[in-house]
């Protein structure tokens, strides 16, 4: 049987000689293809095979030769369109992670003749169904070809805002909102594309970006590659976006942003405002402060958020400063009395329990704009516009509760203090309950606070802050840390019980006493505590405190009452379990007998030996075991002042 004919067309015959030199010899392969070219140049089909060969051979100029004669000649073929969005989507990719033939497609690409290539951009970024890249390829071709028509840019624009609205984006961090800010941005404002409207317009989107991006913690933008989808340095690159929009709006102010010397910029502002905004009532001038001013408070709210968190994980919180103990717990006032915001920063109230100075100027400087953008027109009215625009205060709540705090607005506090169980939390409800005088309440929290003390692994230390605040003082930042924490508890349980005593003097001896154990908490402050409960000891006929053996360790404290034994026969001290049965309410220490006194020097003995204890523990031990008594005393405080 003779094998059957298969029919063959000159062209493909053409075709199938110059594929089979493709390995071997490039040259005769291409001869054939020139030949079939010359010899049917209408023949889509050899056009594009050419095309093919060209790019297996990764001939970068020849294959953009053949590729610009297949869009000339045939520009509706759909196999050559299939060839263009395979390749388009390519060129709006990073050229680090390209792979060799990504590579090719982008050479190619740059290989083909300028208005090929603009015009092959236009139409592929019609023809897209897809937002996202229909917005790459716009913006390639702006990027390549600034002199496209502004319609186009604008149009952009507008693409763009209103994806990120369609797609119901749940927040500004957005890979639409991130091409619009940090790619068209910039070559809108470069081109001189925006008239002020859209300027304003494009100064907003782009301070709501990158604050919200800065301010939120955010670090990854979904549906964006990995070379871009986060922000490196959020805060210069906002800075440096404003600086270009204020220069096309002629600010004066710009300047600031950039400004290495936080002090230097807040004074420029400031005279600013003073100057000019104030004095004439301008809305152009207060625009530019507000934006100008509101940028660099939210970056100083910023560095103040991150300054209260410590780099061990401790972090600080600002609560009341404890004065005295002397000092008098009245009736708290039928009105809170509020300090007004629109008074300037006084420094003196204000202060941290240990050396770090950033918590206390970056709050200050927060301060001064926050008073200068709030409480002059037109700035304020400015100020609030635009906050609710960008939703400042969703990032500065922290901030604004300190502010509160500063106020002394404690009882619009306790909505602020955290839902979940923290020492943080039970540390706030110490504090704020104080301030508002509900010491059942306070001292209850206290006792949360020793019980979760426990967990926390940084010690810290003691600080005199907390020990013997300025007299001017009225807050400290304290760190949460286990001594400063447990020192600041026992300072407030000093003033309950030092109120209590002068209050209820027949409850003397307990509250004496523990008044001493106190004491060696806030040592050596707790020298002059000590030397005040020394004197109501002796004029008292007996005193009776059997806990001294298990709580008393300061040595200054131990040999006092070394020396009262020794030189007052006036009061019987009842301090040692050995010696309370020995000793005869009617006669004194003095007069006791021999006994007695060998018993009294042994307990003291005893007593010098528990010197080297930990005062720490000590106090939470204390806590521990006269928890009943404290809260019958703050229950007792509490009632004296309701009534």
């Amino acid at each position: 049987m003779e094998p059957m004919e298969v029919s063959v067309t000159d062209e493909e015959y053409m075709m199938t000689k110059a594929k089979s030199f493709l390995e071997t010899d490039c040259y005769r392969c291409r001869s054939w293809l020139l030949t079939a070219k010359s010899m049917f140049p209408n023949n889509f089909g050899i056009h594009f095979e050419c095309y093919e060969i060209e790019k297996n051979l990764r001939c970068v100029q020849r294959a953009a030769r053949c590729f610009s004669c297949l869009l000339e000649d045939f520009p509706n073929e759909a196999i050559l369109w299939k060839e263009i969005e395979n390749f388009t989507p390519i060129l709006c990719m990073d050229t680090s992670c390209l792979s060799e033939e990504q590579t090719f497609f982008r050479e190619m690409f740059s290989a083909l003749p300028l208005s090929i290539q603009q015009k092959l951009l236009s139409v592929c970024a019609e023809r897209s169904e897809d937002t996202m890249e229909h917005c790459r390829l716009v913006l390639l071709l702006l990027n390549r070809f600034p002199q496209s028509s502004t319609e186009l840019a604008l149009k952009l624009m507008d693409t763009m805002i209103t994806a990120e609205k369609h797609n119901q984006c749940p927040n500004v961090i957005n890979c639409y909102r991130k091409i619009l800010v940090c790619d068209l941005g910039p070559l809108l404002v470069s081109t001189n594309t925006l008239n002020q409207k859209n300027l304003y317009k494009m100064l907003t989107k782009t301070t709501e970006f990158y604050i919200t991006y800065a301010m939120g913690g955010h670090s990854i933008i979904q549906n964006l590659p990995d070379t871009e989808n986060y922000i490196k340095t959020p805060w210069d690159d906002l800075f440096a976006s404003c600086e270009r929009i204020g220069k096309k709006l002629s600010w004066e102010l710009r300047s600031v942003l950039s400004q290495s010397d936080k002090r230097k910029a807040w004074k420029k502002v400031s005279s600013f405002a003073k100057k000019f905004v104030i004095a004439s009532n301008n809305s152009e001038l207060s625009k530019q402060l507000v934006f100008c001013g509101m940028i660099l408070f939210v970056r100083h709210v910023f560095d103040y958020n991150k300054s209260l968190q410590i780099e061990n994980g401790s972090e600080y919180l600002l609560v009341k400063a404890i004065k005295g103990p002397k000092v008098q717990i009245n009736k708290p006032p039928l009105k809170q009395a509020v300090l007004s915001i629109a008074t300037k920063l006084n420094e003196s109230l204000i202060g941290i329990t240990d050396d770090s100075s950033e918590v206390l100027d970056h709050f200050k400087m927060a301060f001064n704009y926050w008073e200068l953008l709030t409480n002059k027109e037109p700035m304020c009215t400015d100020y609030w516009k635009l906050s609710a625009q960008i939703k400042v205060d969703t990032f500065i709540g922290q901030f604004l509760n300190d502010i509160e705090f500063y106020q002394g607005k404690y009882k619009n506090l306790f909505k602020a203090v955290p839902v979940h169980d923290s020492i943080r939390k039970s540390l706030s409800l110490v504090t704020l309950y104080y301030c508002t005088q509900e010491f059942k309440k306070c001292t209850e929290h206290i006792f949360e606070v020793i019980d979760q003390i426990k967990s926390i692994s940084l010690y810290g230390s003691v600080s005199t802050e907390i020990a013997n605040p300025p007299e001017e003082r009225e807050m400290y930042y304290i760190q949460i840390a286990k001594l400063p924490v447990l020192q600041y508890c026992v300072k407030i349980m000093v003033q309950i019980l030092y109120n209590q005593l002068s209050n209820y003097p027949s409850t003397s001896d307990i509250l004496i006493g523990h008044l001493l154990v106190l004491s060696q908490m806030v040592w050596p402050e707790g020298k002059a505590i000590a030397e005040d409960m020394y004197n109501h000891i002796s004029k008292l006929p007996l005193f009776t405190y059997p806990q001294f053996s298990t709580y008393i360790t300061n040595i200054d404290i131990i040999e006092q009452f070394m020396a009262m034994f020794m030189e007052n026969d006036k009061c019987v001290l009842n301090i040692f379990p050995c010696v309370a049965s020995l000793l005869s309410p009617r006669i004194s220490t003095r007069g006791a007998g021999k006994e007695v006194k060998d018993e009294f020097r042994s307990g003291l003995r005893r007593q010098v030996r528990l010197c080297s204890e930990p005062v720490d523990e000590t106090m939470l031990l204390f806590f521990k075991n006269e928890r009943e008594s404290l809260m019958k005393t703050a229950t007792l405080m509490q009632k004296s002042l309701t009534f």
